[in-house]
């Protein structure tokens, strides 16, 4: 009788302390990696987690959800996502790189260009690829350093486009005659923006250059709701306006530029009539025939001395510099 209680006593200690010993050790085990070193369960709200995709998704949105928010990282830089693109693009894969070559059987309004197709960059826009009245949003990813010639012009649908960093150059009349586009914001990578870019784009109210780009030969011209052009880029790199740049931009009312600037073309502001402030650089070398003629009343603030703006070579036609009310060295 005395074994069995003694064995009964037994077994409850050895209950009691196998339950302070579980208590102790905080429940269940946390998982390790393959180096020991402890990790977190999955959290559907990060990257890698349930991701939402319903109709409401802008472009932007829509890119980092396709892409499943990966990154890699290096060093301390962390490598952009990569995008899954919209379906139905005909894409020409190079083995080392890849092009959009055709619209193809997309008819959608938001249209996703990949970043990757089959772990190949997507780096090119062909020529007339996307021209299309059905897109009202167009998402550009981080690996696209150029599109080309007339690649989507005559969208008439198309209201935003989103640029992301490493475009390099937009092409001839790339985006001319698309009426319903309202902003543009360029990246800091950019180099140019070709000859007649973005004409005719009716609807345009803002241009913002992030990088000091050349602008060529017509990139802005008729662009009638166009009220201010901003340069932002401080590295000074080297460019210029080219011919009747922002010509007949009616609306336009302030223009910034930054350091770097050497040269403003002929007719490069000619019909701004509602042009009033003028923000110039003191790298400023050169400002050609009728740049600023049939313009309104200017306001100019100049980073430079007196001195050195008297030694900027203004050609003929170029009246409102002269009547000009001038703020020298201006921060």
């Amino acid at each position: 009788m005395k074994k069995t209680v003694l064995s009964i006593i037994a077994a409850a200690l050895a209950l009691v302390i196998a339950s302070g010993l579980c208590a102790c050790a905080g429940g269940t085990e946390t998982p390790k990696d393959t180096n020991g070193q402890t990790t977190n369960a999955p959290d559907t709200n990060k990257a890698g987690g349930t991701v939402n995709t319903d109709a409401n998704t802008t472009p932007s949105d829509t890119a980092a959800a396709t892409a499943g928010e990966t990154t890699s990282s290096v060093g301390s830089e962390t490598e952009p996502e990569q995008v899954k693109g919209s379906e139905g693009l005909d894409i020409k894969n190079y083995g080392d790189t890849a092009e959009v070559r055709d619209i193809g059987t997309f008819t959608g309004t938001e249209l996703v260009i990949p970043s990757h197709v089959d772990g190949v960059p997507v780096t090119h826009i062909d020529e007339d690829a996307l021209s299309n009245d059905t897109m009202t949003s167009l998402f550009i990813p981080w690996t696209v350093t150029s599109i080309g010639e007339d690649a989507v012009s005559e969208s008439h649908n198309l209201e935003t486009v989103t640029f992301s960093e490493g475009l390099v150059g937009v092409g001839l009349g790339s985006f001319g005659g698309c009426p319903k586009l309202k902003t543009v914001t360029l990246p800091s990578t950019l180099e140019r923006v070709g000859q007649s870019a973005f004409t005719t784009c009716e609807a345009l109210t803002d241009v913002t250059l992030n990088g000091n780009a050349d602008v060529q030969k017509r990139a802005f011209d008729s662009c009638t709701a166009l009220k201010t052009v901003t340069f932002t880029d401080k590295s000074g790199r080297v460019y210029s306006l080219g011919q009747s740049a922002f010509e007949r931009d009616t609306a336009l009312e302030t223009v910034t530029l930054t350091e770097g600037l050497n040269t403003i073309g002929s007719f490069c502001f000619s019909d701004c009539s509602s042009l009033g402030t003028l923000y110039l650089p003191a790298t400023l070398t050169k400002i050609e025939a009728s740049a600023f003629s049939n313009v309104g009343s200017l306001k100019i603030f100049y980073a430079g001395t007196e001195e050195q703006w008297q030694n900027i070579t203004v050609a003929n036609n170029n009246d409102a510099l002269k009547n000009a009310e001038i703020t020298y060295n201006y921060k």
